[in-house]
């Protein structure tokens, strides 16, 4: 059997019954708003005050007869593609930009692999490319992207870093050669003092 707690008590208000709640129910209904919008009003600043990372999504593929990847050149300048041939040793690639007519390559890039990590004609080459941030001093009237080309090769046991130059152009320029900025031997074992 159930004790009977009586007749629910609601709080109205004593002087005019007709303002419905009691003004503690309403002093809690205001206290939610206004946390809702501090927490809002905090959120916001943080966000705009926290350190902004940029995406990036370089993307790569490869068979057994070349490699391709794309390189960030500049701010808003689009991608470069380059293609290493491994049965050649070459390194080949194009940057694409707006042009008064559309859209089109208008940088090309190249260079012969082969003769950088002085490969023995007997050897097949092995190479490993990717693409990673670069910052690279500019000398010389040359501008430099943001990131370059990694390109490592098994039988020299050798890695070199390739910047890519660019111009913000609207015509076609002709092909410029790669030139590996700093070369490090993987195999060997390196001390830092």
């Amino acid at each position: 059997m159930q004790a009977d707690d009586g007749p629910a008590v609601t709080c109205r208000n004593a002087v005019n019954p007709s303002l419905g709640d009691s003004t503690v129910t309403r002093q809690k209904r205001n206290a939610k708003w206004l946390w809702l919008v501090t927490g809002f009003a905090a959120g916001i600043t943080l966000a705009s005050i926290w350190p902004h990372e940029p995406v990036a999504a370089y993307s790569s593929d490869r068979n057994d007869k070349f490699a391709i990847i794309s390189v960030p050149v500049g701010l808003g300048s689009g991608d470069a593609v380059f293609v290493l041939d491994f049965l050649t040793g070459r390194l080949t690639g194009a940057a694409m930009s707006r042009t008064r007519s559309g859209t089109a390559f208008i940088s090309y890039y190249y260079r012969n692999l082969a003769e950088d990590f002085q490969i023995n004609p007997s050897l097949e080459p092995q190479y490993a490319i990717t693409v990673g941030s670069a910052e690279i001093q500019s000398r010389g009237g040359n501008q430099w992207g943001s990131h370059a080309v990694y390109v490592a090769e098994l039988s020299s046991g050798k890695v070199a870093g390739y910047p890519v130059p660019y111009t913000v152009s609207q015509v076609r320029r002709p092909p410029v050669p790669l030139f590996p900025i700093d070369t490090f031997p993987f195999r060997e074992a390196t001390v830092t003092q």
